[in-house]
């Protein structure tokens, strides 16, 4: 029987992935601590009168400004409307607009193994991230945004009754405003939107590819080897192809949407570096101290500028050692050549320039967003 398999396009795409890369090593010198951002307390809105019947979990909203140490690792923590509603909402209306189309940067697809390529429908995923970008900037969101933010301010008295409701069949959540009477009347009914937190899910989404690739190669082994193959082993085969190819695909699409929700450009060579800042904390009896560190995606030739700053800052300081060597004050002062050197040693300028480009990279790291909004909000 002939064991060429004619229906099974691009097998050989189906390659087990390679072994990661080591991280880069991060630069020798170390480069100053970053100042922390400022964190704008929020504003406590008065409420004259509480609601009659308090809400037991609070209404959480992701917002725009996510942090650093969640990013890829940790899951996000969601910002109580109770605490931010009024930043959040500030945040998403003075925040540009994610537009892609207003950002002239080449968003490319990292793939796993290169072959990857030849298995997914790169229109698909490309589809599906435009989606989500208009979700984003969708009016609805932001009507939704304006309706949310006000929600607690109106209807926080003792006339009416503020519920949120059990998730229902298409796993939605609804808040509802009831008159508090008797027959609680609806007055007001809003569908939240469905946030994925898709950094929660790429490492697993990357090891069920990884287990797959690995399933589906032995099985076509085995099919190769049948010299009695049947229909359904052919049907199972698909199956199991189309399976992972929609693993693929999801896992594209994620990586693609952050890349341009967060405008992060592949042109440049990136390096990983590592940013660490000391935190102290102060009880009554002690006090602790504890590094923390960030790693962060710096552009190779940012690294390599300071590093080479920082060599010649070396010879600049070892010359200048050498030539106050057995001198007097006095000469000292009247050798110009060496008091334009001190000089030159003593300026910053480069410095801070480049600390302050590593610094901005930062916080724009610190603020990527993370999330898809993969269902709008309904407002009644």
């Amino acid at each position: 029987m002939n064991n060429n398999i004619e229906y099974i396009e691009n097998y050989k795409s189906i390659e087990e992935e390679p072994i990661d890369e080591p991280i880069e090593e991060p630069i020798e010198e170390p480069i100053e601590e970053p100042i922390d951002e400022p964190i704008e307390e929020p504003i406590d809105e008065p409420i004259d009168d509480p609601i009659d019947d308090p809400i037991d979990d609070p209404i959480e909203e992701p917002s725009d400004e996510i942090n650093k140490a969640n990013l890829i690792i940790d899951n996000t923590e969601e910002e109580s409307i109770n605490n931010d509603n009024d930043n959040d909402n500030d945040n998403y209306n003075e925040n540009e607009n994610y537009n892609i189309e207003s950002i002239d940067i080449e968003y490319t697809i990292d793939f796993l193994i290169p072959n990857d390529e030849k298995l997914v429908n790169i229109e698909k995923i490309n589809n599906k991230v435009n989606n989500y970008i208009n979700n984003f900037n969708s009016e609805i969101m932001t009507n939704y945004k304006n309706e949310y933010s006000k929600l607690y301010k109106k209807y926080s008295n003792m006339n009416y009754k503020i519920k949120i409701l059990p998730k229902d069949k298409n796993n939605l959540v609804k808040i509802v405003v009831l008159k508090n009477d008797k027959k609680e009347t609806l007055i007001k009914e809003i569908t939240k939107p469905n946030y994925l937190y898709y950094n929660d899910i790429l490492n697993e989404l990357k090891n069920n590819i990884s287990n797959e690739r690995a399933k589906i190669l032995f099985n076509y082994k085995e099919l190769i080897s049948n010299t009695e193959l049947s229909i359904n082993d052919k049907q199972n085969f698909e199956q199991e192809k189309d399976k992972f190819i929609n693993l693929l695909e999801d896992y594209y699409s994620y990586t693609l949407y952050h890349k341009k929700i967060n405008k992060i450009s592949t042109t440049n060579s990136k390096s990983n570096l590592l940013l660490q800042n000391l935190n102290i904390i102060d009880t009554l009896e002690t006090s602790k101290s504890k590094l923390v560190g960030d790693i962060y995606s710096i552009d190779t030739t940012l690294i390599n500028e300071i590093n080479i700053l920082n060599s010649n800052k070396l010879t600049e300081y070892n010359s200048i050692i050498q030539q106050l060597l057995g001198k007097k004050i006095e000469d000292i002062k009247k050798d110009i050549k060496l008091k334009e050197e001190i000089k030159l040693y003593l300026d910053t300028t480069i410095k801070h320039n480049l600390d302050n480009k590593i610094k901005n990279e930062k916080h724009k790291q610190d603020n990527y967003i993370n999330y898809i909004i993969d269902k709008l909000p309904i407002l009644d």
